[in-house]
């Protein structure tokens, strides 16, 4: 299996939504990226351990890290290497036993940089979701099946709204997608 390094890029909120933000994840390169949704609790851990202004040394990342000081990169590794229902598959890997651990995306990225951890992507993974980074919009691409099916069906009903058929037509299809495979 190869696997890409990435590395935190930014956060963003995404359009139309007051508490789902984008966290921006970038390949070494700096010209691809994938999105990870997040709600605004991680927002607000992410936010406030970036802006240092705030001392997080007694809030659980940092505690939990400090419990184990194995919690670090010579021991422990991100990887994300599936994507299901609109949801990233990531693990907390061991490197001393290559153990692993399920971890929610949005932690996971949480607790490398708390923990200083590497994050990486499988590169078959990697291509099919990555975007091109484009400096000069404003906006984040994200793939239709990064969007779990609370958010396809509000995208659903906005498209709809603004007669936008084409992307309508693709988020039915992904939603019809989903149905099918859990009726399986």
């Amino acid at each position: 299996m190869n696997k890409i390094p990435l590395r935190y890029s930014g956060l963003t909120q995404l359009v139309d939504s007051s508490n789902l933000y984008l966290i921006i994840l970038e390949n070494m390169e700096k010209n691809r990226h994938i999105a990870i949704v997040c709600n605004d609790n991680v927002e607000h851990e992410l936010s406030m351990r970036l802006a240092g202004k705030v001392n997080t040394t007694n809030w659980l990342p940092e505690v939990l890290c400090t419990l184990n000081p194995m919690m670090s990169y010579e021991h422990y590794e991100v990887l994300i290497n599936g994507i299901v229902d609109g949801e990233y598959k990531v693990y907390l890997i061991s490197k001393d036993d290559l153990s692993y651990t399920s971890i929610r995306a949005s932690d996971a990225i949480l607790l490398a940089l708390v923990a200083k951890l590497e994050i990486y992507i499988e590169e078959k993974l990697f291509n099919q979701q990555s975007c091109a980074i484009n400096i000069n919009k404003e906006r984040v691409a994200l793939p239709i099946n990064a969007l779990n099916s609370d958010m396809l069906n509000s995208a659903l009903k906005r498209a709809i709204a603004l007669e936008d058929y084409e992307l309508a037509s693709l988020i039915r299809d992904e939603l019809n997608k989903r149905t099918s495979k859990d009726k399986a």
